[in-house]
Parts: structure tokens; sequence; C-alpha cells
């Protein structure tokens, strides 16, 4: 086992270790690397009971398990909520994988009914489900985020577990309306793009946490690159595999020379803060990418983020998460130059995938 890797997996289970004692709710983002938490996980609940899944995967320890099924019992209840296109990232690292660890039929059932949720936001006139939830409400409706492509593998896996037949056709359409309308020649993304909720009428893109329109959010553009390489992996679809390549491409094109983007690629210069969860994020993507393709450069790629991430990143003081400069949400003002619970979550998942890939490769 190459050092950096193993050191790299140490520090940050022993930080999530560190989080579990600090923090009686679920961590989101930090304040001066003190974490702000929330009693309902809004929608980012679901990454700390993951990484307590995750911790526990790799220690085995008694406590690490009881923190990960509590938290994950305390998601239940948000499995019917019928405004929230998070409902992937909050039931897929927690529900299903605890139902994968222990067999508890409540997780299964959890994340099938998130799924059906899920699925009946869809807007049939668009072909989306709106990014509405947490940044807003009725008025989000004919919003679409690149984010929610991280969020349909929630509905791939309820199709293959007895969920409704009609769960993969919101999946295709979803798809190809991003694809038709996110996806830039480039290999770029626009974090939103706007329709007419009432008739599916494309608006043009817009963007909420990047610079512009017209630019390509970074971490936007990891969640596009993730997303698509999942649902590749899992569907076999192979336009999947093709348009996350192409984001994968941009995405590794304009890396800076120390490996971690800054918040938004079109704004990268010396002053602009970085973000580290994008990297986190990316590495996953490119490992399953790997997975599909069988391409070792993906591999080299993820190995070389997760490297500059624990180089430059990895946090070793006494508060905050696992890694340091992280951007939240420049425009508005939150967590600049901070730790962000998905950040964290997707670093550990892919250090553990890295390990169980390639343990001997890397140095």
């Amino acid at each position: 086992m190459t050092r950096w890797l193993e050191q790299a997996l140490d520090g940050a289970v022993s930080r999530v270790a560190t989080i579990a004692a600090q923090t009686a709710d679920f961590p989101h983002i930090t304040e001066r690397q003190i974490w702000r938490t929330t009693s309902d996980g809004v929608w980012t609940g679901g990454f700390w009971a993951g990484l307590l899944w995750l911790s526990h995967e790799r220690t085995g320890q008694q406590t690490t398990l009881d923190q990960a099924q509590h938290f994950t019992d305390r998601l239940l209840v948000r499995a019917d909520d019928v405004r929230n296109h998070d409902l992937g990232f909050m039931f897929y690292p927690s529900a299903i994988k605890g139902w994968e660890r222990t067999g508890n039929a409540r997780y299964r059932d959890a994340a099938l009914a998130a799924a059906d949720a899920l699925a009946r936001q869809f807007n049939a006139q668009g072909g989306f489900i709106p990014g509405w939830g947490f940044f807003g409400g009725a008025e989000w409706s004919g919003l679409v985020l690149i984010d929610t492509l991280m969020n349909l593998p929630l509905l791939v896996w309820a199709a293959g577990h007895g969920g409704n037949d009609k769960l993969m056709d919101v999946v295709r359409r979803h798809v190809a309306t991003a694809l038709r309308h996110q996806l830039r020649a480039n290999g770029s993304v626009c974090h939103m793009f706007r329709f007419d909720p009432a008739t599916g009428a494309p608006a043009g893109p817009d963007t909420y946490q990047g610079l512009a329109p017209d630019s390509s959010w970074a971490r936007g553009q990891a969640w596009a690159m993730t997303g698509l390489a999942i649902l590749a992996q899992m569907t076999g679809v192979g336009t999947y595999r093709e348009a996350s390549e192409r984001v994968a491409g941009y995405f590794l094109d304009h890396l800076p020379d120390d490996g971690v983007p800054a918040w938004d690629f079109t704004a990268e210069g010396p002053r602009e803060p970085k973000d580290s969860s994008a990297a986190a994020i990316a590495s996953y993507g490119l490992q399953k990418l790997h997975q599909v393709t069988g391409a070792r450069r993906y591999l080299d790629s993820a190995a070389r983020l997760l490297q500059a991430l624990a180089t430059t990143c990895a946090n070793r003081s006494g508060t905050g998460g696992l890694l340091l400069h992280a951007t939240a949400d420049l425009p508005h003002g939150l967590g600049i130059d901070e730790s962000t619970m998905y950040g964290d979550y997707y670093y550990l998942k892919s250090l553990m995938l890295l390990r169980a890939t390639a343990p001997q490769s890397y140095d």
C-alpha cells in the first residue's frame, strides 16, 4: 500500500470520528471551520450518514455503526418529500448503503419511497425534474439543475429493486433534456436551465452558484461527469458514457497546475477561491469512468486529484472537515474557503475506491 493513500485514509477516518464527537446534528458546511448543523439534514444529511457508513466499513467499530444507523434513521421521515430534487443525495449514501450493510428492510423501503417521491416531481411537458428543494420552492418549478443528474441513480436502483416501471422513463427523459440544453459543445455545462413549467418550452441558461449563465461552475462539471458515469455503469447506455467523457475532458483540460480547481473554471485566477469539493467529486467520477471504459488514464487522473487533495487540502487541525479550501456558494457568500459535507463524503468514498481498485499502483 502506498504511503500517501494509506495516510490519507487514516486521516479522513480519524476526522470523521472527531466530527461525530463534536456534533449532535447533521453537519452541513463550516463557518470559520466550525460546523453549521441542521436538525433535518437539509440536502446534505445523506452525506453525513454516508461518511459514517464508509468509516464503519473501514474500521468495523461498533460506535461508528451505531452513529450511522442513528443518523440514517433520522432521515427516513424525509422519504416522502415531494419538492426535493436531492432525494438521491439523501437516500443513496444513507438508506441504500445501510440496507446493503445491515439488511434492514426499513432502509430499503425508505429508499424505494424516496425514489417514488422523486419520480412524482417529474414535469412531463418539459421532460425534467425541477431543481427545487433546499434553495427554493414553487418559484423554481421551471428550473433544471445539473446537480439532478447525481440524484437519478436512486431511480435506477429502485427500478431494479421492485420500483415502478416508469422510473426508468423519468431517468431517460431527464437525461435527454439535460444533455440537449445543458451540455455545451466544448464539454462544459451550464449550472441551470430555465423552462416554462406549464408548457415545457425552453427559456435559456442560468446559474445560481456559478459565475454566470455561460460560465463553467467547477462543482457543476463534477456533478455532471460523475452522475453520467454512474448512470452509464448502471444502465449500459453509451450516450451517457460519451457525455461523461466529454465533461471529464473539459474538467481535466482546465485544471490548474496544483490540481485543485477554482470555484468556477471561467473565474480561474490566483485570487479566486478554490473548490476542493469539486476535485473530490470529480475524482470519484473519473474512477467510475475507468470502470465503465477500462481506460487507465481516468484512474491515473483520479489518483492525481486525490493526491493533490491529500497534499494541499487535507485538514490536520482540530476543527472543521476532512477537506479544507472548498467553496459552497460564492455568489451568496456561503462556505468560502471552508469544508463541505459533500466534499468530505466524496473524498473518503473516492479514497476507499482507489484503495480497493489499485492499492499498489500509486506512490
